[in-house]
């Protein structure tokens, strides 16, 4: 049979947990069910039933879920609503929430050939979920029933945040400032002045290198090399900021862009990882795609790599790309990226009358 998973409430809210197995049920034919244990929420005893193929022989390709009452109905101003866990943790919705407001607005649902005929709360219907992979989980399912209080409104404390109190600028202002400072980076013929902790909470590579076995946790001052001063300033300024400086022409330039996601990419700095893949995608054009994907084949970066593969597939611009000055050299240092390419277009026809250098 099935087996309660969890069960969370508060005064105003309860949600039930109920783990189906999937062995248990799947003989089972339409009009049959199986049944939750009775739980208790908001003052009303509740069950939830599974009908593994419908409650109607009409309805055999759905699974449905009814949610009814145990017993005698308490005048509750109520909201109940269905879901399904999936694997990835997030929900996916069964029906539309069931507001009731006190005995007149019972959801009245009559179950054909079913001994629980009368009051049913939520019904909720899923097709195909048997088969459905994205739900099943080790043989096994499960459905979260909501229930909530409408008379008790969700309160939450909102004092208001003075403007004087920004933790992002506030954080800022120290990489101005040497205060507090207790490492220092050594860019080519400029240095940075920083914060370990700040360093290491941000970038699992800093972390590892300040206060791992590494040599450069013992030392005041750490040269980097293979980097320019600019490059390293900008990523400081995401590292304390969140952000991305207000740059000049050099700076907003695709190249120097290019340098900021190779610098990211090598201290793992995801969130200004995912600004420059961004901004370089946005700038695919004719112009740009044949070194923009040298680049991403170049420091293995496959999503930009798709990126410009999937703009070189569409309609009309493979043929206008292969009579660029770029593309003889492209196919030269990169051969084995004419494959991939072939791939992306969807008819044999495109490539009848092309021949690839």
């Amino acid at each position: 049979m099935a087996n309660s998973a969890s069960v969370n409430y508060n005064k105003a809210s309860f949600s039930h947990h109920f783990k189906f197995n999937l062995s248990e049920i799947k003989d089972l034919q339409p009009e049959q069910f199986v049944s939750s244990p009775v739980f208790y929420a908001l003052d009303n005893e509740w069950v939830i039933d599974c009908y593994p193929r419908g409650t109607r022989p009409e309805w055999s390709r759905g699974t449905s879920f009814l949610v009814r009452l145990h017993g005698e109905y308490k005048t509750v101003n109520t909201t109940i609503s269905l879901s399904l866990m999936k694997r990835d943790g997030t929900t996916s919705a069964l029906s539309h929430q069931y507001r009731l407001k006190g005995e007149e607005e019972k959801f009245s649902y009559a179950i054909q050939n079913s001994p629980f005929k009368g009051q049913v709360f939520a019904y909720g219907n899923y097709p195909k979920l048997l088969l459905a992979e994205d739900i099943v989980n080790n043989g096994s399912f499960e459905l979260i029933c909501t229930i909530d209080n409408t008379d008790i409104p969700h309160k939450r404390c909102s004092l208001g945040v003075p403007k004087s109190f920004d933790l992002q600028s506030q954080i800022g202002q120290l990489l101005e400032s040497s205060d507090t400072a207790d490492v220092t980076f050594c860019v080519e013929n400029r240095s940075f002045v920083c914060h370990r902790l700040i360093l290491a909470a941000r970038s699992p590579v800093f972390k590892a290198m300040l206060f791992g076995n590494m040599v450069e946790a013992t030392q005041q001052q750490i040269k980097i090399a293979d980097m320019c001063p600019e490059v390293f300033e900008a990523m400081l300024h995401f590292v304390y900021t969140d952000s991305v400086p207000s740059c000049n022409s050099e700076k907003t330039s695709m190249k120097f862009t290019q340098h900021l996601f190779v610098a990211s990419d090598r201290y793992a700095i995801e969130g200004l990882k995912a600004l420059c893949e961004d901004s370089l995608c946005s700038h695919i054009s004719l112009d740009t795609v044949t070194t923009t994907l040298a680049f991403a084949l170049q420091h293995n970066f496959p999503c930009l790599k798709n990126a410009c593969l999937d703009f070189i597939a569409e309609p009309g611009t493979l043929i206008s790309w292969m009579l660029t000055d770029e593309y003889v050299d492209f196919g030269k240092s990169f051969p084995f990226i004419i494959a991939e390419i072939r791939g992306k277009i969807n008819t044999a026809l495109s490539f009848s009358n092309i021949k690839i250098q």
